[in-house]
């Protein structure tokens, strides 16, 4: 680095504050209600979702990290990244119930102004769902006039998901995965094996010195079940400020929002419950 240039990024660091770090300026300029007259609760409907997008980008942010430490073996250092994302979905399923405060005639006082804008259209949202493995072509429909966000989509959708990387680290640890989940084709569904739910019904009941393995899993239920929880909210949400009405992009609102609640990221984490219970009442575990 040259001497002009070291002292050119001396001055832009010592000009630099709060507002210039953070682009305050910028950030409160991308709040533009669309109702005429401006409807009073549109800004409060435009900063919620806004800052819903600002998560999901910490999410993705966040579970590119995961998928490294995943990768490299990292197990304890992946359960920290769980946890932060964790504590995201916690608040993304309180913030998203500052939406009940709208009345139904609030909410139409601007509805109209958002057009055919939906949640349907979250690129990052679906985004998040296909990086933990939840996957359906169906969606990319409402991408089809989008080419930047159906190719981050298409990337998402065909690499390994986050399930697909804990199952490889696990194997590299030595436990019994299945052979074909680590090889498969992670650009196609995942489906639930009676393999992998007795490899983690060993793990679970013999995790000798690799107690940490039980607290990964632990985690990611714990992300599964919040993830649930953000659905079940968003439906009573829906429910609250527009009933059974059709949403603004085509779907059928709540009656969709109904139909993705029992998907679940990790389905062997969960069947080895029944398993353990059905050991139990065969007199062995």
């Amino acid at each position: 680095m040259s001497e002009n240039a070291a002292e050119y990024d001396k001055l832009v660091l010592e000009k630099l504050n709060y507002n210039s770090y953070l682009r305050v300026p910028e950030l409160l300029g991308l709040q533009r209600p669309q109702s005429d007259p401006e409807h009073h609760d549109e800004m409060f409907f435009i900063i919620i979702h806004q800052s819903f997008e600002l998560w999901f980008k910490e999410m993705l942010h966040e579970t590119g990290l995961l998928m490294e430490y995943f990768r490299a073996g990292q197990v304890s250092r992946a359960l920290k990244v769980v946890k932060r994302v964790n504590a995201i979905l916690e608040t993304l399923c309180q913030q998203i119930q500052l939406l009940s405060t709208l009345t139904p005639v609030e909410f139409a006082g601007f509805r109209k102004g958002l057009g055919t804008g939906s949640g349907f259209q979250s690129v990052q949202f679906r985004e998040v769902e296909f990086a933990f493995g939840l996957r359906d072509e169906w969606f990319f429909q409402f991408f089809e006039d989008d080419d930047f966000a159906r190719g981050r989509l298409r990337k998402r959708f065909e690499g390994p998901s986050v399930y697909d990387e804990f199952l490889r680290a696990l194997a590299r640890d030595g436990y019994a995965v299945p052979g074909g989940l680590v090889t498969r084709d992670t650009g196609k569904p995942h489906e639930l094996d009676p393999g992998l739910v007795e490899c983690l019904r060993k793990l679970y009941l013999e995790p000798e010195d690799n107690y940490h393995w039980i607290l990964v899993c632990e985690a990611l239920l714990d992300l599964d079940t919040l993830f649930s929880k953000w659905r079940a909210v968003h439906v009573l949400m829906v429910s609250r400020t527009i009933g059974g009405q059709k949403g603004t992009g085509g779907s059928s609102g709540r009656a969709f929002l109904e139909s993705r609640m029992p998907y679940r990221f990790f389905p062997e984490l969960w069947e080895v419950r029944n398993r353990f219970w059905a050991d139990e009442e065969g007199g062995a575990y």
